[in-house]
């Protein structure tokens, strides 16, 4: 192999981590969005006013959070009146996984979950864990964390 040359591994992970960072500026909170619908509390739980997030305005819409309490973590709107918070790491070992697809790939080796955090391909075996969070229906916001 010349110094030039690029491996096929090398190759595949480079484009996957072009398409993952094009599929992930549809889902991840920007400044506008954070600033308007996103909250950090000093405690580390996260307030997310889902009227008032764009990417949570239909469901299948998504949001990464960043990190809740140090697990990287995202919401998915689920149903017409459902979010569930995700814990973004993925379930064979651990690595945070990235939007990616129809839903959320694991960088790593490559398992694949549905928006909703259903395993879809391996080797990962279990779905993404369900985070801790509570509804105010007062005015709609769900707490992570």
């Amino acid at each position: 192999m010349t110094e030039n040359s690029v491996s096929r591994r090398s190759f595949l992970v480079g484009a996957c981590t072009i398409a993952t960072l094009g599929m992930g500026a549809a889902l991840l909170a920007d400044d506008a969005q954070a600033a308007t619908g996103i909250k950090r509390r000093k405690d580390g739980r996260v307030d997310v006013a889902v009227k008032r997030v764009s990417a949570l305005g239909a469901v299948g819409g998504a949001v990464v959070l960043g990190t809740v309490k140090g697990t990287p973590a995202a919401v998915v709107r689920t149903g017409p009146d459902t979010y569930t918070a995700l814990d973004l790491r993925c379930t064979h070992q651990g690595v945070p996984v990235n939007p990616g697809g129809p839903g959320w790939a694991c960088p790593a080796h490559a398992s694949q979950f549905k928006i909703n955090g259903d395993v879809v391909r391996g080797p990962a075996e279990a779905n993404l864990a369900i985070m801790k969070s509570a509804w105010n229906p007062r005015n709609s916001t769900l707490t992570v964390g």
